[in-house]
C-alpha cells in the first residue's frame, strides 16, 4: 500500500528493510533517511506523522489439532509461546509471562514458524498475515521428506489483542500531507481495497476475520 501511495503522489524512493524498533533508532540517528514506515500512532518520532494507514492484527497463531481452542489470553496459560523481539512490551503482556509454560524472543519470525511446526513450541503471538505469509513460504521450500508439520495439524489463528494503526512519519511536512491525500484517494478509488484482497484475502480460512480495519 505504501508503494501503491507513492506511485499516486509521484514519489520515488529506496526502501531500506530493518526489523521494528531498529528502524525507528535508525531513522532517529540518520538524517539522510526521510521518511519511516510502520510507526504505531503512539510513537513520537522526529518530523510529521500522517493518519494510520495500517492496522496490524497481532495474536496468537496455533497448531489447534494439539492445543486450543484459543480465543483469549487466559487461554495461554501453561503453554510454550514465541513472540518476536521486544513482544513482551509491545504487546503489553509483562504481567502474563508467569503464566505461561515458557516465553521466548526471537527475531527472525521463520524460526517462530518452524519451532511451531515441529511441536516445540504451542503458539506464536505476532501478526497473524505476518505468520500466515511466513508459513506459506516455508511450505514452498520444504524438502521431501519432511515430517513436519503432519498433514493432520490444523493451524489457527485468534485476534486476541486490539488491532494496532500505524502511521508514516515524513521529515517535510507537504510529504506527510501528500500521502494522507493520496492514500485517501486510492481507498475512495477502491485500489487499496483491490489490494488488501490480493494479498490478504487467501489467507482467510486461517485468519478467521477481516483483516487491515477494512
Amino acid at each position: 500500500m505504501v508503494l501503491a501511495t507513492f506511485d499516486e503522489c509521484g514519489f520515488e524512493a529506496e526502501f531500506i528493510m530493518q526489523p521494528f524498533e531498529r528502524h525507528a533508532r535508525t531513522y532517529t540517528d540518520r538524517q539522510d533517511f526521510d521518511a519511516i514506515a510502520t510507526v504505531p500512532l503512539h510513537w513520537r518520532l522526529p518530523g510529521y506523522s500522517t493518519s494510520a494507514y495500517i492496522w496490524y492484527q497481532n495474536g496468537a497463531f496455533y497448531n489447534h489439532s494439539r492445543v486450543g481452542p484459543i480465543e483469549r489470553l487466559t487461554d495461554l496459560a501453561g503453554l510454550d509461546v514465541v513472540t518476536f523481539r521486544e513482544g513482551v512490551d509491545v504487546l503489553g503482556i509483562s504481567d502474563n509471562v508467569p503464566e505461561f509454560a515458557s516465553l521466548t524472543e526471537i527475531a527472525d519470525q521463520t524460526i517462530h514458524s518452524r519451532l511451531l511446526f515441529m511441536g516445540r513450541v504451542d503458539a506464536i503471538l505476532a501478526d497473524g498475515f505476518v505468520v500466515a505469509e511466513v508459513n506459506r513460504r516455508i511450505f514452498n521450500k520444504k524438502r521431501r521428506g519432511e515430517s513436519w508439520p503432519s498433514q493432520s495439524d490444523a493451524f489457527r489463528f485468534a485476534p486476541i489483542f486490539n488491532p494496532a494503526p500505524h502511521k508514516m512519519v515524513f521529515r517535510n511536512p507537504a510529504f506527510a500531507a501528500a500521502f494522507d491525500q493520496c492514500f485517501d484517494d486510492l481507498r475512495q478509488s477502491g485500489v487499496i481495497g483491490l489490494i488488501n484482497q490480493k494479498y490478504i484475502d487467501k489467507y482467510q480460512n486461517v485468519l478467521r476475520f477481516r483483516y487491515l480495519g477494512r
